[in-house]
């Protein structure tokens, strides 16, 4: 594998749909159950994007369903920029991989490695929407448990509908 990119600071407001399921526990992730773009089954990961359009389309992708979009305020300290990386890796057909060749998507491998070198999460982009990007933590904490190992993410919730404590 190439080199890994640096591990940079990132702060911002990223957004997530929620689907029925999560909108009592908004901080938590299901990927870990069946894997995703940037995680291997049993590897927790919080998907986020850089913007709300994006957000809707990564929910969506094929099929509509009810959802509940909300933001988050996020500091990290060490996020690698994946936004220029091949896209051999970064738009590889993980679900073909993984789920049919039974072969280890290359986005699991490099995946594996920034979490091994240090990584909280990685700024992706967005395959369901072209030019948006995606934020995909593999540590995250709540930002008001004070500090810890993960990206602090704080909920925008001001009349605290979503159950995120």
């Amino acid at each position: 594998m190439a080199d890994l990119p640096p591990l940079s600071p990132l702060q911002g407001r990223f957004w997530r749909m929620l689907g029925i399921r999560w909108q009592r526990r908004p901080y938590d992730s299901g990927s870990h159950l069946t894997g995703g773009r940037w995680n291997a089954p049993g590897t927790p990961a919080l998907y986020l994007s850089a913007d709300y359009n994006t957000a809707i389309r990564e929910m969506h992708q094929d099929l509509i369903r009810p959802g509940t979009l909300v933001a988050f305020d996020l500091a990290a300290e060490r996020v690698a920029d994946l936004t220029t990386w091949d896209p051999a890796v970064t738009a590889c057909l993980w679900r073909e991989i993984h789920m049919i060749r039974r072969e280890t998507p290359p986005s699991w491998t490099l995946a594996q490695a920034l979490i091994a070198a240090g990584a909280q999460g990685a700024l992706v982009p967005s395959v369901q929407h072209r030019g948006g990007r995606n934020l995909v933590l593999w540590r995250w904490r709540k930002a008001e448990d004070g500090a810890g190992e993960g990206a602090a993410l704080t909920l925008l919730d001001p009349e605290a509908l979503l159950g995120g404590g």
